[in-house]
Formats: structure tokens, C-alpha cells, sequence
């Protein structure tokens, strides 16, 4: 299927949502022998949600508040603006159909489909592994709110070297 649409002109890409919060994401990490590391916490539960999506040359996200419909159609309207017609891997999460994503559809037909991963197959959707890159990079720090959040993972997600080895299925 990636291959018909390539072949009229469409980035095949992958989307997936992600939250990102201020509680700590305590990892492993070296200290010297015989010391007592201390990592210093926010307790604040407020979070942030990110929609990413994947393409081979490119990486697109965008906050949100919410998972809901009108705060992802943004991400598709930014990936029109960057790489023209595109196809769209998506899961069957609520915020990816409805009356909001049906009508941006139907407006963009030509310039934008969307396909959706079988249900409960995370292990096909590549872009759950850039999320794994943006924890590292929060891990083990104090983080003092989410505007100082969105600025580390903004950091992160722009860095040529944050797309790992991408998907060869999709084009057959």
C-alpha cells in the first residue's frame, strides 16, 4: 500500500501520541562508590501530550492539553505544510476519527489520507520508539515546569540523530 501512494507523490509517515509529565522518570544511572545520589523531584502531576509523527526524512510533532480531535488535526495540518501530500499510519485511539477528523478529511482528500495499524500493535508503529529517546532526555532531572519540558523535548525531537532506524515495510 506505501508504495501505490509514493508512487502518486505521498510521504508515507507514521503518528502516535504521547504524555509526557513533571513527576520524575527515575532511570539508572553511574554515581561513585559509596555515595547516596539525590534527585530532586517536581510533585507536581501536570503533564503535557505530544503528537509525533514519522516520516523517513522528517520528524513532526505538536503539544497539546488534551488528546482529543481538534488538537491533533493540527499535527496533519503541519505535515501538509511541510511535506505536501502525505499518507498517514495511525492506531484506533479515540481522537483519530470523529465528526472534527472527518471533516479535515474531506477537505484535504487529495492531499491527505489516513490508514489506520491493525488494533493492539504498537510493535508496528515506529514512531513508539521516538518517545522512548525523549524520556531519556527528562530522566533524572529536576524539571520545573511544563514550559521548561516542552523546551528539553523540543531540543530532543529536533536533533538529526533523534530518528531511529525507520520502517521498510511501509513501501512494499
Amino acid at each position: 500500500m506505501g508504495r501505490y501512494y509514493q508512487q502518486r507523490g505521498f510521504v508515507v509517515g507514521c503518528e502516535d501520541g504521547a504524555t509526557f509529565g513533571l513527576l520524575p522518570i527515575i532511570q539508572r544511572g553511574w554515581a561513585r562508590g559509596g555515595s547516596k545520589p539525590v534527585v530532586e523531584i517536581n510533585s507536581k502531576n501536570k503533564c503535557t501530550n505530544v503528537f509525533g509523527a514519522r516520516s523517513k526524512q522528517s520528524f513532526v510533532f505538536a503539544f497539546s492539553k488534551k488528546k482529543k480531535q481538534r488538537d491533533f488535526v493540527r499535527l496533519p495540518e503541519k505535515l501538509l505544510n511541510k511535506l505536501g501530500k502525505v499518507l498517514l499510519f495511525v492506531d484506533k485511539g479515540p481522537c483519530h476519527h470523529g465528526n472534527v477528523l472527518d471533516k479535515f478529511l474531506k477537505t484535504h482528500e487529495r492531499t491527505f489520507r489516513s490508514e489506520f495499524f491493525p488494533s493492539y500493535s504498537p510493535e508496528l508503529n515506529p514512531q513508539e520508539q521516538c518517545w522512548k529517546k525523549g524520556r531519556k532526555r527528562i530522566s533524572n532531572r529536576f524539571i520545573p515546569s511544563l514550559a521548561a519540558m516542552k523546551y528539553q523535548l523540543t531540543i530532543e525531537f529536533s536533533k538529526p540523530s533523534f530518528m531511529p532506524k525507520l520502517f521498510d515495510y511501509l513501501s512494499n
